[in-house]
């Protein structure tokens, strides 16, 4: 049985070096140099049973946790550099898996042009955890959550709901998209879409001052996978695409009446809003000339709220 040492002994000729790591994987810490003047941060993990099934491949959950932090990389209009990674191994975890695992992240993070650059390796009797921080750098301006304005139009740029068909292990980070989205002065607010189109939207409205949107239920961007789901039922297919999560696609907000620059990496449909912003705080959904209050659907962790006895 391999040991932790020994396991991550040949990790530094599996992930490779590039330009700019002084330092990689086998000290205590990875020495890198900054690309920028500004380092643009992010961790996110995958737990066995939350994020995957035992029965996923390995090498997918492998790249879907490198492209949940860049995707979040992407929402900020940076540009991802160096990851760290965190692996908790349970004892079905062996040497096949394991490489699978390794080949997965190597994947994701050779096609972001990012390298690992270090981490660390535990054992665990619970779930299989891995854990990825993202280190990136802004091209231009950085964008963030708290910016939308009364008035913005909302947009997002790509289909919505039924992730949980595959989409969410297959998913691809918006890099170029979030870069190009910087670059755009009409721009004001934007965020990754993973907990759900809805509840995402109400996190950004209520950082960026406690607003309000209404949104177009016929411009909302249904996918295919979301259909299916629905098995032809219009309204749950909808639900699906306002509340599955892991879309992994951006949500921003834009100055109304100002176009984006023409090209750039858009569809046409992502051009087109699905709401706008508004000064009452709330969500609405507008359809066949009614406006609907609705929740902010979407995944949240429950976190427990027991405290310790005095003692």
């Amino acid at each position: 049985m391999a040991d932790e040492r020994a396991f991550t002994k040949g990790l530094g000729r599996f992930f490779g070096s590039a330009r700019g790591v002084r330092i990689g994987i086998g000290d205590d810490a990875a020495v890198v140099r900054n690309p920028a003047r500004d380092s643009v941060l992010c961790c996110d993990p995958v737990v066995e049973g939350v994020h995957f099934t035992r029965s996923t491949p390995l090498r997918q959950v492998g790249k879907k946790v490198v492209n949940r932090n860049l995707a979040d990389l992407a929402a900020m209009g940076a540009m991802p550099d160096w990851l760290l990674v965190s692996m908790v191994l349970p004892p079905w975890c062996g040497h096949a898996e394991r490489r699978e695992l390794l080949h997965g992240i190597r994947s994701a993070a050779r096609a972001a042009k990012a390298t690992v650059v270090g981490g660390d390796v535990a054992s665990t009797r619970g779930p299989l955890v891995v854990t990825v921080t993202a280190i990136g750098h802004p091209v231009g301006r950085v964008l963030v959550r708290d910016a939308a304005r009364v008035g913005d139009t909302l947009h997002v740029s790509g289909p919505l709901g039924g992730s949980s068909l595959g989409h969410h292990l297959s998913f691809r980070p918006p890099l170029t998209i979030g870069r190009w989205l910087a670059a755009q002065p009409t721009v004001h607010a934007a965020m990754d879409v993973s907990d759900g189109f809805l509840l995402d939207l109400a996190t950004m409205l209520d950082a960026s001052g406690g607003l309000g949107a209404e949104i177009d239920a016929t411009a909302v961007p249904v996918s295919t996978a979301a259909r299916k789901l629905a098995r032809g039922d219009r309204r749950q297919a909808l639900r699906h695409a306002l509340g599955d999560g892991e879309d992994h696609v951006l949500l921003w907000t834009q100055q109304a009446g100002r176009a984006l620059a023409a090209g750039g990496p858009l569809s046409s449909r992502a051009r087109a809003p699905v709401g706008r912003v508004v000064a009452t705080p709330g969500l609405w959904l507008v359809h066949d000339g009614r406006r609907e209050r609705v929740p902010a659907l979407g995944y949240r962790h429950e976190l427990a709220d027991r405290r310790r006895p005095a003692r």
